[in-house]
Parts: C-alpha cells; structure tokens; sequence
C-alpha cells in the first residue's frame, strides 16, 4: 500500500477522534438538560481523559499485531456509539459511561492506531507523524464551532446524533485508507510479549513527555487566569490551541532536519521561555504572546515524543511502546490542572509557574540524559533496535 494513502487514512482519523476535547462546548446544554453542576459535568471529562489513555495504552499494545483497518472499524463502531448514547443520556452514569468510557477509550484506540500508522513509516518519520498529530488539533479546532452552530440549531441530542453520522462516515473513509494487513507476524508477536522492561530512553521519555507537558495542560485549563483579563479568555484559548497546532505541524519535519534531540533541546528551551512571563505575574499582550508558545512547546513534544520512541524501539513493537509512554500524558493531563488550580489559591498563578520553571528545567535535564543514551549524530539512536519494552 501506498506510504500516502496510509497516511491520508491515518490523518482522517486522527481528525474524526477528537471530540473529547471539545468537551466544554456542551456543558451549557448537559446542565440544563440534565440538572448536574459543573463539578459532576467535570467528572465526565476526567474519566473520558482516563479512558482516553488506557485506550492508547492497550491500543498501541494491539496496534503492533492487528491491522490499522480493523481498529479503524473498531474506533468506528465505539465512537458511533458513545456519540449516540450521549444524545440519548437522561443522568450523569449514563454520560460518564457513553461519552466518557465509550468514546474516550474508543478514540484513544483511534488515536494510537493512527500514530502507529505514521510512527512506522521508512523515511520522513517527523514529517508524517506531524501531519497525523497535528490533524488532532485540527479537528478539536474544527469540531468545536460546528457543534456550538449545532447546539443552537438541533439541540444537545441532535447535536450528538448530527456528529455520530458525520464522524462515524470519516471514519469508515479512513478505516479505506489504512493498511488491511496486520503489521508484524504471530512469530514477531510472541517475540514481543517475552519484552516487559522498558529500555534506559524509553523511561526517559516517558519523564519528558510528562513533565514537558505539563504546564500547558494546565495552562488549557486556566487560560482565561493566565490572560489576566475575563474579556481575553477566548483570544488566550485561541492563541494556546494554534499554537498547538503549529508546534505539531512544524516540529516533526524540522527534527527530521536538525535531529530529534536537538529539537527536544529546543523544546525544552521554549518551555522556559514560556513559562517565565506567567512567573513574573505579566497580563496583557506578554501573557497572550506566552500562551502562544506555550501551545506552540506542547504542540512539538506531542510529535517529538512518538518520533523518538519510534528512534529507540523496532518497528513491530512501536505500538506497545508508545502506548506506555503516553501515560506520562495522561497522568500530567490528571494531575496539573487540579494542582495548578489548587495551589494558585495559595501562591498565586505567578507562583504555579515558578514551580513550572523548575519542572521545565527537570524536563531539560531529562532530554539531555535521553540524549547522552541514544549515541548516536544528531541525537538519533546509535542502535534503533536496542531498548525495547
């Protein structure tokens, strides 16, 4: 099959698997629908971003021995389903079990599907692995103005009904795109399962990733606090989630050019740099051009993470692999908002992203002891077979 035409379907489905993170363009609807506060309509959203993760992590797992098609179908069916059950919820269980475990352990299947696809490509590795990442963020940015036009226009249960039919279609597209065949043989998976530690770089990245994004996961939930002002939360929204993309679009290519651990270095770098205007407690157009980078810094390390875990790891154990670094995702994803918001009660924002700072310079030192693993120019893995998990 064509490296394109696997990469068109995996772009499509990364872009039919983000509605979770448009999460809060229907609890206006949710709570007068339903009677909840927002604190039980939050619940929803964390156990969809847990359900999202373990979907990624046993989703990369399966990814390396079942074709992309068939998870595709399968991302399909899930997704369709926790879309319908959403328009037809009348109580908080039955939204956190459709909305919440349904669609997000459904996506994250998707979701691990998809960089799969792209993480195992034979050359451009950056490249197509920002395309399909950065297709993420595009269809949250998508996905979000049309459902509130549909809220509006067709109600919460239409809305829900309106996206099941849609996304449910993109899908199907995609699962026509991907490879049918299963990516490693049953003798390569038995190998694979005898594999139970990570390797030196794989627990590092497994640092970075959580550390690195950190602070902008919190910053997503908070941006209006960082902003300064109630009348810029909309604009820092914004700026954080172009950024996003544009981290996502630009750095996967460039590491293919300058190497993956010089980008993690300059990642890094940014992360600083981000973090510092919040620290000294700046508002206005300083704080606005700081949330931008800091989307930019996040955008970048949610591409550079699965292209370096695809440097130290074979092919047919990609899946796996990235599947258990990216619960270093998920558990900064759990942990930094609340803490962010607990302890800004206490210290202030500017505190928070003091203590930022100093977790951006942890990540640092983690990217430099990934780098001093891998041996090899550029920061490109001396042995790409070595260190499996």
């Amino acid at each position: 099959m064509s490296k394109w035409r696997a990469l068109a379907g995996a772009v499509l489905l990364d872009l039919a698997v983000s509605p979770l993170f448009a999460w809060d363009v229907f609890t206006g609807s949710l709570r007068r629908d339903l009677g909840v506060g927002d604190a039980q309509l939050a619940s929803v959203f964390s156990v969809g971003l847990a359900a999202f993760t373990v979907g990624v992590l046993v989703g990369g797992r399966v990814a390396d021995s079942v074709s992309p098609r068939r998870l595709a179908l399968l991302t399909a069916v899930g997704a369709v389903l926790g879309l319908l059950g959403s328009a037809a919820a009348t109580s908080l269980p039955i939204l956190i079990l459709a909305f919440g475990i349904l669609l997000g352990a459904s996506t994250g299947l998707g979701y691990a599907t998809a960089v799969r696809v792209a993480g195992t490509v034979q050359s451009g590795r950056g490249l197509a692995l920002g395309l399909v990442v950065s297709a993420y963020a595009v269809g949250t940015a998508v996905l979000a103005p049309v459902a509130a036009a549909l809220l509006v226009a067709v109600g919460r249960s239409g809305t829900f009904v309106v996206l099941a039919a849609v996304l449910g279609g993109v899908l199907l597209a995609a699962a026509a795109l991907v490879p049918g065949r299963a990516p490693s043989s049953p003798r390569q998976s038995r190998h694979r399962a005898r594999w139970t530690r990570p390797s030196r770089p794989v627990a590092v990245l497994w640092l970075v990733f959580a550390l690195s994004s950190a602070p902008a996961l919190a910053a997503f939930a908070q941006a209006g606090n960082l902003a300064g002002t109630p009348g810029a939360v909309a604009l820092a929204v914004t700026l954080l989630n172009i950024g996003n993309f544009v981290g996502r679009l630009v750095a996967g290519p460039l590491s293919d050019r300058v190497g993956r651990s010089t980008a993690l270095h300059g990642n890094s770098a940014l992360l600083l740099l981000a973090c510092l205007p919040p620290a000294v407690g700046a508002t206005g157009p300083i704080a606005l051009v700081a949330l931008f980078l800091l989307g930019t810094q996040y955008g970048a390390i949610s591409t550079l993470i699965p292209a370096a875990t695809a440097d130290v790891v074979p092919s047919e154990q990609f899946g796996s692999t990235y599947g258990v670094v990216f619960t270093g995702w998920g558990i900064a994803g759990l942990l930094a908002p609340v803490a962010a918001a607990t302890f800004a009660a206490q210290i202030g924002y500017d505190g928070v992203y003091r203590s930022f700072m100093v977790i951006a310079v942890l990540a640092w030192a983690c990217v430099a002891t990934y780098a001093r693993l891998v041996h090899g120019p550029g920061g490109q893995p001396a042995d790409p077979g070595e260190g499996t998990t």
